[in-house]
């Protein structure tokens, strides 16, 4: 089943609803956030738009014109095999449910404004959406092969970087991932901790259990994206 999004199905309050939280935490943001995300979610004003709920397909077609990436609609969390294959086709998923209201301070499972607001800029840099794809065919491959203990591991990976972790960017530390980008909550309790942060070491971080039901305590600094993929590479050399 292709599972679509349809703009009449919204109502008035949900688009208003998304307007507060995209100009809260846009603003919320400044001077906190990576250039690397700040600039594209700034490229990508007219698909991901700010007043109303942006249509996903305007989004992929931006993507797909910039890095070669697109967007797919699910129901919501997909197991992880099913989110390694996706990204391995250079494909992100999204939801399209809005939190109400009442929940634009916390929610338990990810909505639309999470996937698309925190996830979808960085997409547009060539070196995010490198590392996003080797991520998603190391992932497939190692899935595909049953290697459940490896599969944590990327999960973690994801967890400190791509979700929670800082980059430094002209030799200071800025906010990088999306859970930080999505939360105007998180974004405030990570940039209180920003001189508490921890280098980024795979085998460290691939070691470090974490909790989704909770706000994070421990964060990891990446200084860059092409090291990473390339330490991803010979990590699954080594592991594969």
């Amino acid at each position: 089943m292709i599972l679509t999004q349809k703009l009449e199905d919204y109502t008035q309050e949900q688009h208003s609803t998304w307007n507060f939280l995209y100009d809260r935490q846009k603003a919320h943001l400044q001077g906190k956030a990576s250039r690397l995300y700040l600039d594209t979610l700034d490229a990508m004003s007219d698909t991901l738009t700010r007043t109303s709920i942006p249509m996903v397909e305007d989004m992929a077609l931006q993507l797909k014109e910039t890095t070669g990436w697109s967007i797919e609609i699910v129901p919501g969390l997909i197991p992880p095999s099913d989110f390694f294959k996706l990204l391995s086709k250079k494909k992100f998923c999204t939801s399209t449910w809005v939190r109400r209201r009442d929940q634009v301070d916390y929610i338990e499972e990810p909505d639309m404004f999470h996937d698309t607001f925190g996830h979808i800029p960085p997409l547009m840099n060539a070196d995010f959406a490198s590392f996003m794809h080797r991520f998603g065919e190391v992932g497939t491959a190692i899935a595909n092969d049953g290697r459940d203990f490896q599969v944590t591991q990327l999960q973690r990976l994801y967890w400190f970087f791509v979700e929670f972790g800082f980059i430094r960017e002209d030799g200071e530390a800025k906010l990088f991932g999306a859970g930080i980008m999505s939360s105007y909550g998180e974004t405030s309790h990570a940039w209180a901790l920003r001189n508490k942060l921890k280098v980024f070491n795979l085998e460290e971080v691939m070691s470090t259990p974490f909790r989704a039901d909770v706000i994070q305590h421990e964060y990891y600094i990446l200084e860059s994206i092409p090291e990473l993929e390339r330490n991803l590479n010979n990590w699954f050399e080594r592991t594969y």
